[in-house]
């Protein structure tokens, strides 16, 4: 224990020793150790003599160095050419100390020494062996030593083995400390997103993304649970598809009246009661301080080309900034007599409008030269020109807005009035074309007016603010209106009036909305002093539109690469992963209410309310290949699989179909049909010349026993005419091309149906092994069929219907769910194996956990339970939902289970301790099924709102998302704390 002891220091830490003086320890112990325990093993040596008389040399230090090592109890690194050796932790030290003090095992060697002196002197005087035999013992008793120092570690191990215990319990209490900090911080970002602090939200779930990341390299994964990562996933992707702010600036120390973007340029400018106009850069940073006003700076604008910058002050004064000096100095512009609440450059930049509590407007030139005061009865809040700088509009505090051409003329006025009481109106602007102008006012309202040769007509009057409407402008293209409020919030309009978004974030009133030149982002103002970055840009929940009904059903492929969906409106749709149409699948004459891919991905089976099953073939390409061919054309039509094309001489084509029942061999100008065993079926000897027109196709499938096989020989002249896609037939085509000169093979998508069911069919699975589909009904019954669409086995014992069925992982095991309240299990061959009464009401849904080992089950009574296969009840998820479950779903390792339900909700399960991870809201109505991808990283639910939700759960691309999309404020707030500055810089 003196080399242990000789790496832990007298602060209870531990020290690095070199191997020479670890070395040196060890040989001064062994010395000690062999002559003490000489004597003991002696007479055990000659009672039980080891086999060998010579032994291998053996260097006894580095074996036990070695020994120690491969304890588990130290670990090795290379510095300066020599290696170093260390204790594997702190934890060590302290019990090595206690238990082994350095004064008591000098002592006890000291007696060991003397012991040893007395058996040496003993054992020359007896001469109880020769020298050759004191050596061979020596050599012995060096492999008892050996023994003897194994038995050392192992015992020192044990006797340590309660501290490796305790080491192992605090890395779980340290796992579960960190899962706590992981669930608080994702709780705090639950709270601050449906407080309306989405940006703040997804900062916080950022440090749970880092947190767990720093975990897992610490930790590793024994004492962690993947039901977290989902949980932070879940966090994550509500608040990286919800969020719209994606930095706000901080820097001012009052209220900012005022924001607007630099027309051409990188800058944003701000104006606040601070008494300063501040410019920033696009992300964030910023860039100068404008000084000079002596009061509040209410209003501020760019010119057309962004070179200066006018603004107004409470100080009664106007300042145009020239933003080309390197020393910004102001132009003063001196007239009001009151404070200054607006102004605003004319389009071309060569005048400029300002508004005063003295009731007057004023006109400008750019060089400070005043050129015209127009006298008006109310206070002016907002100016702006129209975009062919001709008609300045006013909006006063009178609930009006008067129109003024440059001259001093008024044009018109416009009352916006909210019954017989008028609201003060606080902003005012032109659209881009000029045809328009939309007010804000203190009746809570925004009304766009129709302006046409100086005539004003209301146009719409918009509700939706709760409180004074501070601004309200026009997208650069027209087409949206932004508004803000003193409801602390700001909200995107159609012209149409209707609403678009609502962003809420700010923590007090909004004083003034701008867009950028791009119209991809606003820029807002608040009374909470800061000014908030907004994206237009759609990022929302990846959505998936165009099924004209209710989505019943969803199931990915086992690439997941391919979704299904099965709808109320009769079809199927296959979806890529990124949320693309790539098909739609028609022929069931009811509403489909479930799909499963085979786990080989080449068929699709579907259940419908038309009584059927069908199997749909999706593995052929849009073009399979093509073959030479120097004849006539011929169009064959293939209904069973494609084969192998070849050519084997003029006019002659050989098929070799793959799954299929049968050859078709054509030799010249004769067709001849043969099955698989090559029985010849009937000839069909066609001249050259002949054509047959589709209406005779009906003669041939009468003849062929397949059923589903055309032929037909052409003339080369019409070949190009003929179209081989013929809705009324899917099967495959083969069209002579005159042109090219060969056949092309196209597939058209295929069923077979399979008819045995008397009622609906609500629910289909495959088995693992690709051959055997599951089919559960209303007419109570589950059946059995083979790929072919043969029907194996009915499974008879349900009350009522059946509503879900699902294959064990091993394809052992069949669950059925019913509406009598049971599931049952079958085996693959369709004998009951149990009946597990699984809930008071409609079981709607059943699954399979990975491992084969649990069911999870979904209920109308608004439950989801899990069991065992022998039928035991696991778990009740008692903070269920507020509505009947409908699907259920376990991820791909096992720790979640996701269930959809009547609510419009989606939840996560953590299975560890059965607590509801997250709830994902987006559906606007009934969610009818849910379903993981196999690879975890996605998750589908299909509702009765006619849309598919893919919801992203893969934690490093949603860590990327969000990273990326912080990363200007992350870099440029001067009040970002150092941690969260190095947030993103791992990923």
């Amino acid at each position: 224990m003196q080399i242990l002891f000789a790496l832990t220091n007298d602060n209870l830490t531990r020290a690095s020793r070199t191997q020479t003086e670890l070395l040196e320890r060890i040989e001064q112990f062994t010395k000690q150790n062999l002559l003490s325990t000489f004597n003991n093993n002696l007479d055990k040596l000659a009672k039980n003599p080891l086999n060998f008389t010579e032994s291998k040399e053996i260097n006894l230090p580095e074996l036990i160095l070695e020994i120690l090592i491969d304890s588990g109890l130290l670990f090795v690194r290379k510095e300066s050419h020599e290696k170093h050796y260390q204790l594997v932790h702190d934890y060590l030290v302290k019990p090595i100390r206690q238990r082994f003090n350095l004064e008591e095992r000098l002592l006890q060697a000291e007696v060991e020494i003397k012991q040893a002196e007395i058996a040496k002197k003993q054992a020359e005087s007896e001469k109880i062996i020769s020298q050759t035999q004191l050596n061979i013992a020596l050599k012995r008793q060096l492999a008892v030593a050996i023994v003897g120092i194994i038995s050392m570690s192992l015992s020192t191990i044990a006797t340590l083995g309660f501290w490796q215990r305790t080491i192992f319990q605090k890395q779980v209490a340290d796992a579960q400390k960190y899962r706590a900090d992981i669930n608080s911080m994702t709780a705090a970002s639950e709270a601050l997103f449906f407080s309306d602090y989405k940006f703040d939200a997804l900062i916080e779930s950022l440090r749970a993304g880092e947190k767990w990341t720093n975990i897992k390299q610490s930790l590793g994964k024994n004492h962690l649970s993947n039901d977290t990562e989902y949980r932070i996933a879940a966090s994550l992707q509500q608040a990286v598809y919800g969020v719209k702010e994606y930095n706000h600036l901080e820097g001012h120390g009052d209220v900012v009246w005022s924001v607007t973007f630099q027309p051409e340029g990188n800058l944003i400018a701000s104006a606040s009661v601070d008494k300063t106009i501040k410019l920033w850069t696009h992300d964030g940073k910023l860039e100068k301080t404008l000084e000079g006003h002596t009061d509040s700076v209410s209003r501020i604008s760019f010119s057309s080309d962004g070179k200066y910058l006018a603004s107004a002050s409470h100080d009664r004064t106007v300042k145009i900034w020239n933003l080309q000096e390197a020393e910004i100095k102001p132009l003063n512009l001196k007239s009001h007599r009151d404070e200054v609440t607006a102004v605003s450059f004319s389009p071309d930049s060569k005048i400029l409008a300002s508004g005063s509590q003295d009731k007057t407007i004023k006109i400008w030139s750019k060089t400070g030269k005043l050129l015209r005061t127009i006298k008006t009865k109310a206070v002016v809040n907002s100016v702006s020109f129209s975009p062919d700088g001709q008609v300045v509009a006013a909006a006063n505090a009178n609930g009006t807005v008067k129109l003024w051409n440059l001259r001093g003329r008024l044009l018109a006025t416009l009352k916006h009035r909210n019954g017989n009481q008028n609201y003060p109106v606080y902003s005012v602007n032109f659209s881009p074309d000029g045809r328009s102008i939309v007010t804000g006012g203190g009746d809570q309202t925004i009304k766009i007016w129709r302006f046409s040769r100086n005539r004003v007509i209301l146009e719409r009057k918009i509700v939706g603010h709760k409180q004074e409407v501070l601004s309200a402008s026009f997208s650069p293209d027209g087409q949206i209106i932004a508004s803000s409020s003193a409801d602390n919030t700001i909200k995107i309009w159609n012209r149409d009036g209707s609403l678009l978004k609502t962003f809420a974030g700010h923590g007090d009133k909004v004083t003034q909305v701008s867009f950028s030149p791009n119209g991809q982002t606003l820029a807002s103002a608040s009374y909470d002093k800061t000014i908030k970055l907004w994206s237009l840009k759609n990022s929302s929940l990846n959505i998936l539109r165009g099924h004209k009904h209710r989505v019943l059903g969803v199931t990915f492929s086992q690439d997941a690469n391919i979704l299904a969906s099965a709808s109320q409106d009769n079809t199927i749709k296959l979806w890529s992963r990124a949320g693309k149409l790539l098909k739609t699948l028609q022929g069931h004459t009811d509403r489909v209410a479930s799909v499963n891919f085979s786990p080989d991905g080449e068929i699709l089976a579907s259940g419908s309310y038309d009584n059927t099953v069908k199997l749909w073939h999706l593995n052929y390409p849009e073009k399979i290949w093509s073959v030479a061919h120097t004849d006539y054309g011929t169009d064959i039509r293939i209904g069973h699989g494609v084969g192998e094309w070849g050519s084997g001489g003029v006019g002659e084509i050989g098929c070799f179909v793959k799954v299929g029942d049968f050859c078709i061999v054509p030799l010249n100008k004769i067709i001849s049909l043969l099955p698989n065993n090559f029985t010849l079926l009937p000839q069909f000897n066609f001249s050259t010349n002949q054509y047959f027109e589709e209406r005779e196709y009906s003669s041939l499938t009468n003849i062929n026993p397949v059923g589903t096989l055309h032929a037909t020989s052409v003339q080369a002249e019409v070949a190009n005419r003929l179209q081989c896609c013929s809705e009324a037939i899917r099967n495959i085509c083969i069209n002579w091309n005159w042109n090219i000169n060969y056949h092309s093979v196209y597939p058209i998508p295929k069923n077979i149906n399979l008819i045995g069911h008397s009622d609906s069919v609500m629910s289909v699975s495959f088995s693992p092994n690709n051959q055997i589909i599951a089919s559960g009904s209303k007419d109570k019954t589950v059946k059995l069929w083979n790929r072919k669409g043969k029907l194996l086995k009915t499974l008879v014992g349900h009350k009522k219907w059946v509503n879900s069925v699902s294959f064990s992982p091993d394809g052992k095991m069949l669950a059925s769910a019913s509406d009598d309240g049971t599931v049952k299990l079958w085996t693959q061959d369709g004998k009951l194996l149990r009946t597990i009464p699984a809930h008071d009401n409609w079981v709607l849904g059943v699954s399979f956990s990975p491992d084969g080992q649990a069911i999870a089950t979904a209920s109308y009574d608004n439950m989801v339970k899990l069991w065992s296969i022998n039928g035991e009840l696991l778990k009740t998820f008692l903070k269920g939902s507020s509505d009947s479950v409908t699907s259920v779903s376990f991820s791909p390792d096992g720790q979640v289970i996701a269930s959809s339900s009547y609510d419009g909700k989606v939840k996560l399960w953590g299975l560890n301790d059965g607590n509801l991870l997250k709830t994902l809201s987006g559906h606007g109505d009934s969610v009818m099924s849910v379903n993981f991808s196999p690879d975890g990283k996605l998750l589908a639910s299909g509702s009765r709102d006619n849309t598919i939700i893919l919801w992203n759960l893969a934690l490093d691309d949603l860590l990327e998302k969000g990273c990326s999309w912080v990363s200007d404020y992350l870099h440029t707030n001067p009040n970002v704390s150092d941690s969260d500055r190095q947030l993103c810089n791992n990923e």
